[in-house]
């Protein structure tokens, strides 16, 4: 029985430097979330679409750590993100969809329907809801991105019941005062926590992390040399990982976020959202 399957996006990426350096890299929030699970030591699933153009060789490199029978190959191509930085610091960040349309209806292998834990990454919130319908009964988690802000605040009632359904929603901290428009971090994870979720994480940065589950608690986040720092994509999905490998195996909150922490630690320490 596997412990955890992580379902969304896996993407190519494209950074795009002022001096007009490009590097191509893995991304993809799924797979930041699944590959820091199991090299904390989960049985991971992972559940998307990509398409024909994706690497062999990173599907090779996924395979070796966790379960890739869930990732759909289709005709067409692979979602990708340009990551345009400008020497003003603006970033722009267009992305081409390929064949990423309708994450909800992605196929399930019947080898994952047992897992202990489902973990949906940031889709559409309709999307998000479908699966949610075809995962009734199941336990499951969910996280938030910005990209999808209008739909977020447009349609306050489908991200309620959204929220309702899980168990634990993993915002960070301006994405929970987005959501919910409250007036700082505590009041917003007691929103969300009214909603309806058992818990919410709500990730701070240097900060740390909050958990609010009827009590607040607080974590400070780890030491790191700055030098250390190569580049801060994928930290949350790496927390979210590590924290689900202890979760999934019934472990207490401190262990689930010490783990969680560490693996934020060390994605920071590599180019890229994925820990491998």
């Amino acid at each position: 029985m596997l412990d955890l399957v992580v379902i969304g996006h896996i993407s190519i990426d494209t950074l795009v430097f002022p001096d007009g350096r490009r590097v191509t890299m893995p991304g993809g929030a799924a797979s930041g979330v699944a590959t820091a699970a199991a090299l904390a030591g989960a049985k991971v699933g992972l559940v998307t679409k990509v398409g024909e153009d994706f690497p062999g060789e990173w599907l090779q490199k996924l395979s070796s750590v966790l379960d890739v029978r869930g990732i759909q190959i289709l005709p067409g191509k692979t979602i990708h993100i340009h990551m345009i930085y400008h020497e003003d610091g603006s970033v722009d960040a267009p992305v081409e969809m390929g064949v990423a349309q309708r994450m909800g209806e992605t196929p399930i292998p019947k080898e994952y329907i047992n897992a202990k834990v489902f973990h949906i990454s940031p889709i559409p919130p309709e999307e998000q809801l479908k699966l949610l319908n075809r995962l009734k009964g199941k336990r499951v988690t969910l996280d938030f991105n910005p990209t999808y802000k209008e739909e977020y605040l447009q349609n306050r009632k489908l991200l309620r019941e959204i929220v309702s359904r899980t168990e634990i929603v993993f915002p960070n901290e301006r994405e929970a005062i987005m959501i919910t428009g409250a007036g700082d971090v505590k009041e917003a994870a007691r929103v969300l926590h009214d909603w309806g979720t058992k818990i919410v994480v709500i990730t701070r940065g240097e900060e740390g992390v909050l958990i609010y589950d009827g009590l607040f608690y607080g974590f400070p986040a780890l030491s790191i040399n700055p030098e250390e720092i190569v580049d801060p994509t994928g930290a949350g999905d790496a927390f979210a990982g590590g924290f689900l490998a202890r979760y999934s195996r019934g472990e207490p909150l401190e262990e689930c976020v010490r783990t969680g922490l560490e693996r934020a630690r060390e994605v920071l320490k590599k180019w890229g959202s994925w820990s491998i």
